[in-house]
């Protein structure tokens, strides 16, 4: 019993060493040794510990609430925290406002800037720091009709359909406005205006219609002096032949008509024509081609009479290597004869030319009809004039 031995805790920190007789004494009152709380928790706790247990840890400790001051047992304690209604908490919407619990709940409904809240015109629910946003272009948001009719509040939505169909203020042009009708006044008033104006209506419509046809007869004629052959060579393809020579061997005068073309850019217009059937000494037995001479925008800048050598060519669309037997016949102009004066107007008589270009019996020779249709060539040459 005289031998030395360590305390029982010196793991813990304990340093006591001594006859081992004395052991018993130490741990009586070794500050590391456990003795029942003396709050009768029923737990163990070293001496040294005691005091933090008392006052921290001991589920039978009296402490207070740090939020509401109220007074405690330890396990009652760990009950009441997260519960405490004067504990402050950050609003579970996420605003960034930190209050008591106690005042959650209104602050949800009645306060918080991330609450969501129905808009009282259109009833759809926004988060209440966007609603004056949306208020500012909500449809359902009721104005006042800009033109102060009866009717003071309108959605936002039928403003535009207000205006324009039922407000009684608003002021309106006449329908016929484009036309030169200059009345602008209220609907009743417009309704009485239409009703009281048919006969003016009637005149602006006919006068814009008059414009519009002048102006699309101008277009025209832009249009075709762009399009406007001015090579002194037509080639003119006469598609269908068949059909066309049945019709004009059924129809008396049957006659077609080229294209206009010029000289030159600035030169003489002139048109060709066929009768198909013949004409005149050809009738009924050739094929009958001429050419007419039609009024120009440069005629006063020209020499007349027109005195160009011109020539026609009916094309032989041979596909061999032969050498292709095209027709070909020209005139000089007689300067003596009137068709070769200055027209004054669109010429009514046939022109100048040959009434028997080609006979029906030679056409169905050689390769003149292919595919059902022929190729004729007018050819003006300029380096060929009559002198005068």
């Amino acid at each position: 019993m005289s031998s030395l031995v360590y305390c029982i805790h010196y793991k813990e920190g304990c340093k006591w060493t001594d006859e081992l007789r004395k052991l018993q004494g130490h741990l009586n009152t070794c500050k590391y040794d456990a003795v029942p709380c003396t709050n009768q928790c029923a737990a163990m706790i070293p001496r040294v510990l005691m005091e933090d247990h008392l006052f921290y840890t001991c589920p039978k400790r009296r402490t207070r609430c740090e939020f509401c001051n109220k007074e405690f047992t330890g396990e009652m304690l760990e009950g009441h925290v997260g519960s405490c209604q004067y504990e402050p908490v950050f609003c579970e919407n996420k605003c960034g406002f930190k209050i008591h619990r106690r005042f959650v709940t209104n602050h949800r409904m009645n306060e918080c800037a991330k609450r969501l809240v129905a808009c009282r015109y259109c009833q759809k629910e926004f988060v209440y720091d966007t609603l004056q946003n949306h208020t500012a272009k909500c449809p359902r948001y009721p104005l006042p009709c800009p033109n102060r009719c009866e009717q003071s509040k309108i959605p936002r939505e039928d403003m535009e359909s207000h205006l324009k169909e039922e407000c009684p203020s608003v002021s309106l042009n006449c329908m016929f406005r484009d036309m030169g009708c200059k009345f602008k006044g209220p609907r009743f008033a417009l309704e009485q205006h239409m009703e009281e104006s048919t006969n003016s209506h009637l005149i602006l419509t006919s006068d814009l219609v008059s414009r519009q046809q002048h102006q699309i007869s101008t277009l025209q004629n832009a249009l075709q002096n762009l399009t406007l052959n001015t090579s002194g060579v037509l080639i003119w393809k006469i598609a269908d032949y068949a059909q066309k020579m049945a019709e004009a061997k059924s129809k008396e005068g049957y006659e077609l008509c080229s294209a206009p073309f010029n000289t030159s850019q600035y030169g003489y217009k002139l048109m060709a024509t066929l009768f198909l059937n013949g004409n005149g000494a050809g009738e009924g037995s050739h094929m009958s081609v001429y050419i007419r001479i039609l009024p120009g925008e440069y005629d006063s800048l020209l020499t007349w009479p027109f005195s160009h050598t011109v020539s026609f060519t009916l094309y032989d669309q041979v596909v061999s290597q032969e050498k292709p037997c095209n027709i070909v016949e020209s005139f000089v102009p007689d300067p003596s004869w009137k068709n070769f004066q200055r027209p004054s107007k669109e010429p009514d008589s046939l022109g100048f030319g040959f009434p028997r270009f080609v006979s029906h019996e030679n056409l169905k020779k050689q390769s003149y009809i292919k595919d059902d249709t022929i190729f004729i060539k007018v050819q003006v040459d300029s380096s060929k004039i009559v002198t005068v």
